[in-house]
């Protein structure tokens, strides 16, 4: 039983991270705190509109809270190195339906047209970036930060 146990265990973890294999952070940049100038084509609106317009409510009273979803931008605009984090609305580690966590790291990784961060010289570099969901009984009813 344990030695089953240990194979699913390990085929989730190959298959869950497989999509993030090729995923490469841009060698000899630098990867920064905090970067301003990361951009999206069209704003935090289109981001807004995309998650608002695609998302498809999971109707349960006990699944309210915060999916937390952090990921990086590499210097050409492309994304991986996806976490995911659950917590209840008052920052308790909680779990959420799979429906909903997946169903927003699926539209995290479609989100296609990030402008790379750059550097006080003007030369693209690494970034990160996160999202925070508030979820209230499977509707989504906030995205952060604004």
């Amino acid at each position: 039983m344990r030695i089953i146990i240990s194979f699913l265990v390990c085929a989730c973890f190959l298959g869950c991270n497989e999509s993030t294999s090729k995923f490469e952070l841009c060698s000899g940049k630098k990867h920064p705190y905090y970067h301003p100038t990361l951009e999206y084509h069209g704003g935090f609106y289109e981001i807004k509109k995309h998650y608002y317009s695609s998302y498809q409510t999971i109707e349960s009273p006990n699944n309210t809270g915060i999916i937390k979803i952090r990921f990086n931008i590499n210097c050409k605009g492309k994304t991986g190195n996806y976490v995911l984090e659950t917590y209840s609305l008052d920052y308790k580690s909680i779990l959420i339906t799979k429906k909903i966590t997946e169903q927003l790291l699926n539209l995290t990784k479609s989100l296609n047209d990030w402008i790379p961060a750059y550097d006080e010289d003007g030369n693209n570099v690494n970034s990160h970036k996160f999202f925070a969901f508030k979820i209230v009984n499977g509707k989504l009813t906030d995205i952060l930060p604004k």
